[in-house]
């Protein structure tokens, strides 16, 4: 067979990002089950959480195929309404908590396009005859009476485009916050960092009126809603109706506001699981979940209420086998030949003793961009031959591992921006070694470089840093922190007894506390990263 094709330059198994790579996804999908799972209704699973690169997006594009699935684009929204809303900057940097009305907006925004959808309201016609529909609907359930009246009080602006609506509740929301206010008393400037400049009875008020507001927000009509549309309108076992999000990830607003709306949508996707033919999809990355709950806990949030609606997306050796086979049996069926083709095909039978493929999946952190990416890096190598010798794919490894660290610094910027600097503390080290075997000279010197470089940076590794420099904190506590981090990024697994087995966080336990890990602690580096960071066989 290999007389018959020549890989070129620039073929490839496809792009490591899913929104580009429609050709290979179309044909080459993996369904491990998850997607049943999404289609149920019954089904608590509605949250998609995995790491950048584990497949959501390419998840949620095979769900858009089916029936009934309305996708919802964040910046489709025009959230930044809210976030250049002086008035709404103004009331929550004095302290007044706006959950109540996001969610407000979130189930307004999902109601409309799950009743436009439905009802297949597209033109002037179509919504009057839906609106004059609901006036029966009344007659005959008296209890469903504040959800219909919520849906006449809009009327025609019900069914406007999505930003009209969501201007249309913030410029309500903002008169009644200003009105809430003794102006007369306290004459108040609504805009950015004015809170900045209230005294703190000043703040007290403004809290208490302001959230006093908030916390009359009409929900009810809004929790009536939800049994109107579950008893009334999605009532036919047999039709299921379904809202995706994706690329919450993305800069579609402020953080700070991206945070808090993406906490209550959360809230939201739970509230319409009361609506038994309705299911809305959100996929997070693990990174984003983790800090939104931790930028916006409140005091007694307990995540594990939240667990049960999480659907972790997770890889296992002969998935991404099965991957990889169909990817490179593509590319060499469309452009070459029309025998079949497996990754087996082209790969050595061994290297140092490894299988060829489990070599290159033990390379990556179980996800298929990263394989992907391993593969269309020894094609560039190995262009013009049929088959890859160990040479390419030794050569393609030492380019591959460096584009992984510059990935895995993309993935983790926001919280950990100086993540590849502080990799210098396990550069060309063993593999496996103990804490207690590092150079305390060197580390100190890193530490003292750093922390004097970059002292106006408040990040974790930097703050940590700085307390060893400045003598805070002991060496122990340090590298605990520091290895604690390397562990939660998948840089490094943690052994912390003896008699235990090497723990990594894309397999196992998602964080180790830092106070299980000690000089006694057994680090295993990645082989992701031994070549870019010179480790020792």
């Amino acid at each position: 067979m290999a007389d018959k094709y020549r890989f070129k330059r620039h073929d490839s198994i496809g792009a490591a990002a899913a929104e580009e790579d429609h050709k290979f996804l179309t044909e080459c999908f993996i369904d491990n089950g998850d997607l049943s799972v999404l289609l149920d209704c019954k089904n608590t699973k509605r949250v998609i959480v995995g790491r950048t690169g584990s497949g959501k997006t390419a998840l949620i594009q095979q769900l858009l195929k089916r029936n009934n699935v309305i996708e919802i684009l964040p910046e489709s929204l025009s959230f930044n309404f809210l976030s250049n809303s002086g008035v709404l900057r103004f009331f929550l940097d004095a302290g007044v908590k706006l959950d109540l009305f996001f969610k407000l907006l979130w189930r307004h925004v999902f109601t409309v396009e799950l009743l436009k959808r439905k009802y297949h309201i597209t033109n002037e016609n179509a919504k009057k005859t839906y609106l004059e529909s609901l006036k029966s609907i009344f007659n005959k359930d008296k209890n469903k009476e504040k959800a219909i009246e919520y849906l006449l009080k809009w009327g025609g602006k019900f069914f406007e485009e999505t930003e009209y609506r969501i201007k249309e509740i913030t410029n309500k929301l903002e008169d009644e916050l200003k009105g809430s206010m003794d102006l007369k008393r306290t004459p108040i400037e609504f805009g950015i960092s004015s809170a900045s400049k209230l005294t703190e009875e000043q703040k007290i008020d403004v809290v208490q009126r302001g959230q006093s507001v908030i916390n009359n927000i009409q929900m009810k009509e809004l929790g009536e809603i939800l049994s109107f549309l579950d008893e009334d309108v999605f009532d036919d076992q047999q039709e299921h109706f379904y809202i995706c999000i994706d690329r919450l990830d993305e800069n579609w607003i402020d953080d700070r506001f991206r945070y808090l709306l993406i906490r209550s949508l959360i809230e939201t996707v739970k509230d319409f699981y009361k609506v038994k033919n309705v299911k809305i999809f959100v996929a997070l990355r693990t990174d984003l979940l983790e800090r939104v709950f931790r930028l916006t806990r409140d005091p007694g949030f307990q995540e594990e209420k939240y667990r049960s609606f999480y659907l972790q997306l997770n890889w296992q050796n002969s998935m991404l086998s099965e991957l990889l086979d169909k990817r490179v049996n593509l590319l060499i069926r469309s452009q070459y030949t029309q025998s079949g083709v497996t990754a087996k095909d082209i790969l050595p039978s061994k290297i140092d003793g490894d299988p060829s493929l489990n070599y290159m999946i033990r390379r990556t952190l179980m996800r298929p961009r990263e394989l992907i990416e391993f593969f269309n890096t020894c094609i560039e190598y190995g262009h013009g031959k049929a088959t890859f010798t160990k040479e390419i794919i030794l050569r393609s490894e030492g380019e591959y591992s460096k584009n992984r660290l510059r990935s895995l610094q993309d993935e983790w910027i926001s919280d950990y921006p100086s993540l590849i600097d502080f990799t210098s503390i396990i550069r060309k080290q063993n593999r496996n070694f103990k804490v207690r075997m590092l150079d305390e000279e060197a580390i100190e010197a890193f530490a003292l470089n750093y922390a004097t470089v970059n002292s106006d940076k408040t990040d974790f590794l930097s703050t940590n840093a700085r307390g060893f420099a400045e003598a805070n904190i002991n060496l122990e506590n340090f590298l605990a922190g520091v290895f604690q981090v390397f562990y939660k990024t998948g840089i490094v697994g943690i052994k912390t007894e003896s008699y235990d087995s090497v723990q990594w966080s894309h397999n196992g336990v998602i964080t180790i506390a830092a106070q299980n890990i000690d000089f006694n602690t057994t680090i295993s580096i990645h082989p992701t990263f031994h070549r870019v960071l010179g480790i020792k066989s």
